[in-house]
């Protein structure tokens, strides 16, 4: 447990720079760039996010898989080692293959699905561009991250997190207040993204005690894992797709100066929401290998769930009281906080029984109950598709704010399945 603990601090400090990085940098990118230009950032952090969907449910097999190898191998990394060369190339081929489509698709997409003036077209080409870079550089870093959480060296894993964050946002400020033009803002935010992924491959081959050019390809492991790789891929895909149908529609049918004070709403939500993740991140590999221990998975279970209902109530408070306050402090505009407070008030409870959602997913993954992933992630995805164009077609943006929370209403109720006993026993 004083592991645990230690790893679950080092993941809110990484968390906490990561999800307090773009926040304070936001109101200096709104004011340097405008609203029109910083709705194309959105539209690029949107871009980038879609892609990572390559990635969902990869990187949470492949925590379990070291989590379970690395112990396997007293620590000496051997099989993890034939592991994580395999992913690597999987996981470069993703990068390359999926960034040269969005560079080849760049002009259709700013021209046909953006609502852009004539004169900001290529800038939203730009954006694409920069975009397609941007994850081709960041993407494989998703890899080592993996393998550093499976392998519990998380310590390691959250210095790069938050120097990365505070070096990509408090350089970005300064960059973008000397150069204030959108590609600026891409060249340094695709450098950065550059240089943590080649840290965290340092890191996560050092860890295993082992290089590079010692390993092989080992086919029977790589066939074995693929299987549970690929169903849990398919399975998290639709759950990850539907976090970001709310804004795929709301950046299709309102102006980009809209969709921009949508993003920074969401932009809020998503950081709270990181405030969850320090702890399962840091709770999975346990409940991993308490997957046969019934009892104490359950006790677990009740500890993160006490852990997250005391986060909510206390996050619904302070924004109660404070936040609209904190709004006009934050991004001293009066039409942005107009835009934003509304549609962030409804993202915020729908982010609540987000993270509330995460214990019953954490048995699901323990378990490789892949199929019920499918069902409830293909039914919250299903309910998106209905649910989220005409709301926004009648009540823009917050018609999205209100769909996400009808989504995660669903997800939770159903997730809730954890608590009956007999339900993993």
């Amino acid at each position: 447990m004083a592991g645990m603990k230690r790893n679950i601090l080092a993941n809110y400090l990484g968390a906490g720079c990561v999800a307090l990085g773009p926040v304070l940098a936001l109101p200096w990118y709104l004011s340097a760039l405008g609203p029109e230009l910083f709705g194309l950032i959105g539209f690029v952090s949107m871009v980038v996010a879609l892609l990572g969907l390559l990635d969902a449910g990869m990187s949470q097999a492949l925590v379990r898989a070291v989590a379970i190898h690395f112990k396997g191998d007293g620590g000496s990394g051997g099989r993890t080692a034939d592991l994580l060369l395999g992913f690597e190339r999987i996981y470069w081929g993703f990068a390359i293959g999926a960034g040269g489509l969005i560079l080849l698709l760049s002009n259709k997409i700013a021209t046909q699905w953006l609502v852009l003036d004539k004169g900001s077209v290529n800038q939203g080409q730009y954006a694409l561009w920069g975009a397609a870079v941007i994850f081709m550089l960041q993407f494989p870093g998703s890899l080592y991250r993996s393998v550093l959480v499976g392998a519990q060296e998380q310590v390691y894993l959250n210095g790069t997190l938050a120097g990365g964050a505070v070096i990509r946002h408090l350089g970005g400020v300064l960059v973008i207040s000397a150069w204030p033009v959108l590609s600026a803002y891409l060249v340094w935010h695709a450098l950065i993204a550059g240089l943590e992924t080649i840290l965290r491959a340092w890191l996560a081959w050092h860890t295993l005690g082992s290089k590079r050019r010692s390993r092989r390809w080992d086919d029977a492991q790589m066939r074995d894992l693929w299987k549970a790789v690929a169903g849990m891929s398919a399975a998290t895909w639709l759950g990850a797709l539907t976090v970001q149908m709310d804004k795929i529609f709301v950046s299709k049918m309102v102006d980009i100066e809209q969709f921009g004070y949508y993003t920074i709403a969401a932009a809020v939500a998503s950081g709270l929401l990181q405030l969850v993740y320090p702890v399962m991140q840091a709770a999975l590999p346990l409940a991993v290998q308490l997957r046969s221990d019934h009892l104490g998975l359950r006790r677990l279970s009740f500890r993160l769930f006490g852990i997250f209902a005391l986060m909510v109530v206390g996050g619904g408070l302070g924004f109660a009281l404070l936040g609209q306050w904190a709004l006009e402090i934050w991004l001293k505009s009066p039409i942005a906080v107009e835009s934003v407070y509304p549609v962030l008030a409804l993202l915020l409870v729908g982010t609540a029984l987000n993270a509330l959602y995460n214990v019953g997913y954490m048995h699901w993954i323990v378990h490789e109950k892949i199929r019920r992933v499918v069902q409830v992630n293909a039914l919250a995805l299903l309910l998106s598709l209905l649910v989220i164009p005409p709301l926004v077609s009648f009540y823009g943006p917050i018609g999205a704010a209100f769909g996400w929370l009808a989504i995660n209403l669903v997800g939770f109720i159903l997730s809730l399945e954890w608590i009956k006993k007999s339900s993993y026993e």
